[in-house]
This record gives C-alpha cells, sequence and structure tokens, in this order.
C-alpha cells in the first residue's frame, strides 16, 4: 500500500459513531403562556383596528353607558324630559328597547366621552330606565354635527318655529355661516331671515315662559315680535306667565294667552275686521266693528258649540256690566 493511502484510510473511521439525534426543546409554562398572550394581544390588535375602521365608517352599533355621552354644544329644544312625546318615548322603550340608535361623535373636549349629534331624547330615556344607549360613533366636525342634528330633527320630529329660530340664532352666534345654517334648518334665505328676525325681538326668558308652542307657527310668532316692540308688553307678558295657573297650563295654551293678552290692549278700530283663529289658523270668530255697533260673527262648522259658550259668558257679562252701571 502506498503512503498516500495509508495515510487516508488512518483519517477515515471504519466504523463512524451515530451522528447525535436532534434536540427537542419543550417551552417551559411561563413562556407558553407568554406567547398565548402575545398572540391574544395581536388578536385585539386587529380587532380594535377592524372595529376603529368601522366605527369611521358610521357602520357599527355599539352600546354606550350613557353617563358618558355629552349633548350637543348647540341645543335645539325647549323642552325634553317634561312633555308628552318624551313620556311615551321612554314607556315605548322601557316595553321594546331603542329600536333606533343615536349618532354620536368622540368628544372633541373630553377624550373617552361622546358627544350627541341627534337623539338626546333617547339617551335621556336610556339614562331614566337605567340602561344602555345604543349608537353609531362617527368622526364629525362642528359643522357636520349640527347638519346631521337639524337634518335629523327635520326628518323625525319637526321642531316648533320658535325651537327653529332659537337654533338658528345659536348657530349664528357661534360663527357658523349661512351655508351650515340653511343646510342644517333645511330652509332658504327667506325664512331664515324671518327665523334670526323672531329670535332677536323675542327675549329668551319670555320664550321659556311659553315654551315650544308646536302649534304656534311662524305667523302668530311674527305678531308676537312686533307687539314687543311697545313699552312694557314684555314686562306684563312675563308677569302673566308667571301666574301658577298659567304655568300649569300646556304651552300652546300659554301661547294663546300671550296673544289674548294682546289683542286686549289694543280694541279693533272703527270699520276694521278682526279674525280670532284656532291654533292652526282656522277661524273661529270674526268681529265687525263700526261707529254705534260690534257685529260677533261665530264659524259653527269651526267650532261647534263656541257660540253656545260665548252667549252663555255674554249673559254673565251684561249683568256685571248693568250692575257696575246702576
Amino acid at each position: 500500500m502506498k503512503r498516500r493511502d495509508v495515510v487516508q484510510a488512518l483519517l477515515t473511521p471504519t466504523d463512524p459513531a451515530p451522528a447525535d439525534p436532534p434536540q427537542v426543546r419543550v417551552a417551559s409554562g411561563a413562556v407558553r403562556a407568554m406567547g398565548l398572550e402575545m398572540d391574544r394581544i395581536a388578536g385585539d390588535a386587529r380587532d380594535a383596528a377592524a372595529l376603529r375602521e368601522r366605527i369611521e365608517a358610521g357602520t357599527t352599533v355599539l352600546d354606550l353607558p350613557t353617563e358618558l355621552v355629552d349633548p350637543s354644544f348647540v341645543s335645539d329644544r325647549l323642552a325634553r324630559a317634561e312633555d308628552a312625546d318624551f313620556r311615551r318615548l321612554v314607556e315605548s322603550m322601557g316595553e321594546s328597547g331603542q329600536q333606533v340608535p343615536i349618532l354620536v361623535r368622540p368628544h372633541p373636549g373630553a377624550p373617552g366621552r361622546y358627544q350627541i349629534a341627534y337623539g338626546h331624547r333617547r339617551r335621556d330615556a336610556a339614562a331614566e330606565l337605567g340602561r344602555p344607549v345604543r349608537a353609531i360613533v362617527r368622526t364629525l366636525s362642528d359643522a357636520e354635527l349640527v347638519i346631521a342634528q337639524g337634518k335629523e330633527n327635520s326628518e323625525r320630529r319637526n321642531l316648533s318655529f320658535i325651537e327653529r329660530a332659537l337654533f338658528a340664532a345659536d348657530l349664528q352666534r357661534r360663527g357658523f355661516d349661512r351655508a351650515t345654517l340653511h343646510g342644517a334648518l333645511g330652509v332658504q334665505s327667506a325664512e331664515m331671515t324671518r327665523l334670526l328676525a323672531v329670535a332677536a325681538a323675542v327675549p329668551l326668558d319670555l320664550v321659556r315662559r311659553i315654551g315650544p308652542a308646536p302649534r304656534a307657527g311662524r305667523l302668530r310668532w311674527l305678531t308676537l315680535a312686533r307687539e314687543l316692540d311697545q313699552p312694557g308688553v314684555a314686562e306684563s307678558l312675563a308677569d302673566l306667565l308667571a301666574q301658577p295657573d298659567v304655568r300649569k297650563l300646556p304651552s300652546d295654551r300659554r301661547f294663546a294667552l300671550v296673544i289674548d293678552a294682546l289683542r286686549a290692549r289694543q280694541p279693533p278700530e272703527a270699520g276694521k275686521t278682526q279674525i280670532l283663529t284656532d291654533f292652526d289658523g282656522v277661524p273661529i270668530v270674526r268681529i265687525d266693528r263700526s261707529d254705534d255697533a260690534v257685529r260677533v260673527t261665530c264659524f259653527e262648522r269651526n267650532a261647534p258649540g263656541f257660540a253656545d259658550l260665548l252667549l252663555r259668558d255674554v249673559v254673565q257679562v251684561v249683568s256685571r256690566y248693568l250692575s257696575g252701571h246702576r
């Protein structure tokens, strides 16, 4: 054998030892638990990101604690928890649950809280019932919030004229432009001018004493606004509305008393016709006054039984008149 082959034989083992088997690493309990926790955190992060995307798109309805949900920065109603509609809403939600979610945005000035665009009554009803409120959470600018607020009010339950007037005035006072006001209230320039004129002419304290008066329309509020230019009118009306028996009356009836008081201050002039109407503008009585007579015409078809009531009162009034002139 050549020397080279001998050396090669010496270097090559004739019975090689078997290779060590691969070692199986067994994780300790702490390491395994950490891995599971990391997987859970990653899953929660994915779920949170997906939820955030759905919230921003306005497609997710959440149950929010009512104590975390604040009202809009602009008020749009004069009466909320005290009126009959709200009581019916509480009863309905108590029996059937909340069918329609409210719209909120993340509160711009309070992290972790929300601010209502629309649905104040549903939030208040849920709070009274001790339940969370179902809500759609959407990122909204101030302008988007008030437009959504006004649009939902006009579509679901119309505000009264004076509530719309105060809403418009509040938006204007906060610096919103006319385009935003028109979008929030869904009116054109002429009607917006009337709304703002009434809000400026009628003192807020007097409006609150009267209430929303849902059946009193634009013409009556414009009439009241004009009459308030006269000295002492606002004060006398405030005194009238402060009377305990008047305060207990429904809002529309309080407004009717205000209009009656204004008419009493200005008796019809000779040759002038005055027509008294109900809350919806339907004529009830026509008064024609001349130099020597006053003719009263009752519209029986519009107000059945009113003439009989008037005649009974006339008898009493004549008796009082005669007693004072003996």
